[in-house]
């Protein structure tokens, strides 16, 4: 059996201070071996949420804002079989 790969997408706009809490704490909190990526789909952030998701190790990229679109955006980018779609102030529990 095969290990499934997660490709955790989470769509933004204008979560920089989020962002600095999430992606340290999906680091620490998950089986990094089971995750392909972590996808940040940006609307239009006008704060640093793409240099923040940039420097914490994520892959940005910017589609059109609305959370279908970047959702469905993001999910064509995916490298993983599993997709997590995540909103910047979820927080899964450890070892998800």
């Amino acid at each position: 059996m095969t290990t499934p790969k997660i490709s955790i997408i989470i769509p933004t706009l204008n979560e920089e201070a989020l962002l600095k809490r999430l992606l340290p704490h999906l680091r620490h909190n998950s089986k990094q071996q089971n995750i392909a990526d972590v996808l940040v789909i940006d609307g239009g952030s006008t704060d640093c949420t793409v240099q923040v998701a940039q420097d914490l190790g994520a892959t940005v990229y910017r589609a059109k804002r609305g959370r279908a679109s970047q959702m469905n955006f993001g999910a064509s980018k995916a490298n993983g079989n599993v997709l997590y779609f995540l909103h910047a102030d979820t927080f899964p529990p450890k070892d998800f």
